[in-house]
């Protein structure tokens, strides 16, 4: 079944509400200032449709950073910034006196800083709900554009995508992005299945 119900994504959004408060913290934490994650509103897709989906968005010069996670269901998650946006994250982050060169220069390095903190923690939310463990790989960075995003196009013609619209709000500037978990038809009924044993032991189901 490809589908996810309604209860399904409600769930879902609120799993990862809680990873991406996580993430908000540890963010925090690194750069010694209030930065707010919004909650996420999940939507599934085919990974064929992601492209079109963020073609006529702000979305055309992409900063990337993936993560492959393995354990009762597979993913590639992928945490996608505009590359405007990224590099509105990290003059924040880094040193104001450094040239827009040399934040390019730690650009990829930063990225996969953020990208691990976001993506792991809402994996380890979902993790720690369902009482499962995922493994996480190491994060890699791409840049890209919508003209060509090859990884969407990789394998299964029926894979799916879980879209999260996220936005990050740190000193008073407002960036948006989206966290992209893409799954097999095999995995997401996995997922549903840790979805349903999670919703029978709150008792929502």
């Amino acid at each position: 079944m490809s589908e996810l119900s309604e209860l399904h994504r409600d769930a879902l959004g609120e799993l990862f509400n809680l990873g991406v408060g996580r993430a908000a913290h540890s963010l925090s934490q690194m750069v010694r200032d209030e930065i707010e994650l919004s909650a996420p509103f999940v939507d599934l897709i085919h990974a064929h449709e992601v492209t079109a989906t963020l073609i006529g968005s702000e979305f055309k010069e992409l900063s990337m950073v993936t993560i492959d996670f393995e354990g009762p269901f597979v993913s590639k998650a992928i945490l996608l910034f505009p590359e405007r946006n990224a590099l509105a994250i990290l003059s924040n982050m880094l040193d104001p006196e450094l040239t827009p060169e040399e934040v390019a220069e730690f650009e990829q390095e930063a990225m996969c800083e953020i990208g691990n903190v976001i993506l792991n923690a809402c994996m380890s939310a979902l993790a720690d709900e369902f009482g499962i463990q995922l493994h996480g790989g190491l994060p890699e960075h791409y840049f890209s554009d919508t003209d060509s995003l090859p990884i969407f196009a990789e394998g299964d013609a029926d894979r799916l995508v879980l879209l999260l619209q996220i936005r990050l709000t740190m000193r008073q500037q407002l960036v948006e992005g989206h966290l992209i978990f893409l799954l097999s038809v095999g995995s997401l009924q996995d997922l549903r299945d840790c979805l349903d044993a999670y919703l029978d032991r709150i008792g929502m189901r």
